[in-house]
């Protein structure tokens, strides 16, 4: 008896359930083509504005056609007043909506300071913050305009009237993800996300349903009473189908679809398996700390959904109270997103992120 006979027994177990099939295969490609089907555009675009133009002359028609021309901005609908506007927004039917003040146009003729109003729903963060930004913008823009048509009119020089349109000019970088491409941060982190969950669950079940239906005395005996012996073979097919998985991830986002890799890709295979054989040692020690198939599936659920707040992608972990900076160095998930944070995306040499390495 040997590794090889303990691998061939899981083997045929795997083949006997379709959970294993499931669990292994399925849901792990299949999220894959949801996320980077969902995210195939890297940023929300054409996201609902209506408009409510109390003056509707030349000038506010002209602010909304170049509204509409936002990259992330559709005006989609014309309404009356504010009450419809906010049942609208209740409905879900816009993200946003701009009113237009009665006598813009005349007020800016007559160098008065109107006032442009846009409401936006941060109930949903990405929408909101987007929109938020780019009719901001378009305000900035718009004012900057009339200034400019004002100053010519008067018979100023361009240089003159940008001098006091923008005295300060800032130059702008975005470093490590240059494109505001959500796929570069979401789905490096939901696709390891979604394997990270099924490997725990699968690790547990695998040995705990032993321990439920008592074929462990078979199993170790299979194994010449070897406990690395037995949870080696039984891990190992996991181990492949999973690293296997997670290559072809990197791969697919580093190499076909082009995210930003400022390191050497090897960097991010060797990540990828020490966060396989991570994520199978916190299952090993999950069933072995509580040796109750239901238990230990409830727990491993919970850890491995925690592991993505806990990675840091939509807060970091710097910033969170210290007995939760402490907490989050025992979940895989961590140490894989600040490795891929400061090696693809930064390009940082191994001082700033070795210790996820070698946690």
């Amino acid at each position: 008896m040997s590794v090889k006979s303990v691998v061939v027994r899981e083997l045929n177990r795997m083949v006997s359930r379709r959970i294993y099939v499931m669990a292994v295969v399925v849901i792990p490609i299949l999220s894959y083509v949801f996320f980077l089907t969902m995210f195939a555009d890297g940023l929300p675009t054409e996201l609902p504005v209506a408009v409510i133009d109390n003056d509707n002359t030349a000038l506010s028609r002209n602010l909304i056609r170049q509204m509409d021309a936002l990259q992330m901005t559709h005006i989609s609908e014309h309404l009356n007043g504010f009450e419809e506007a906010e049942r609208e927004m209740k409905k879900g039917n816009i993200y946003a909506f701009v009113i237009i003040p009665a006598n813009l146009q005349a007020d800016v003729m007559a160098d008065k300071q109107p006032e442009l109003t846009f409401y936006y729903n941060n109930a949903y963060f990405i929408p909101g913050s987007l929109l938020f930004k780019d009719l901001s913008l378009m305000c900035s823009m718009s004012s900057a305009a009339v200034g400019l048509s004002t100053g010519l009119a008067k018979g100023k020089s361009v240089m003159e009237i940008m001098g006091q349109l923008q005295p300060i000019r800032i130059d702008t970088h975005l470093i490590g993800n240059p494109y505001t491409n959500y796929s570069v941060y979401l789905s490096n982190v939901l696709m390891p996300g979604v394997l990270q969950l099924m490997l725990l669950l699968i690790t547990v079940f695998s040995i705990g349903v032993e321990l439920k239906e008592k074929t462990s005395k078979t199993w170790m005996k299979v194994a010449d009473n070897s406990m690395l012996t037995a949870i080696a073979g039984k891990l190992l097919p996991y181990t492949f189908i999973f690293m296997t998985l997670i290559v072809f991830q990197n791969v697919i986002l580093f190499r076909v679809l082009g995210f930003p890799l400022h390191d050497n890709i090897f960097t991010m295979l060797i990540a990828s398996v020490l966060f396989v054989l991570a994520t199978q040692a916190m299952g090993v020690f999950i069933i072995g700390l509580l040796p109750v198939l239901r238990n230990g599936m409830s727990f491993a659920a919970v850890f491995g959904i925690l592991g993505v707040s806990y990675s840091g992608f939509t807060f970091p972990v710097e910033q969170m109270p210290l007995g939760v900076q402490s907490l989050a160095q025992a979940f895989p998930m961590h140490h894989f997103f600040k490795i891929y944070q400061n090696s693809a995306l930064n390009g940082a040499p191994i001082t700033y992120y070795w210790s996820s390495y070698l946690a």
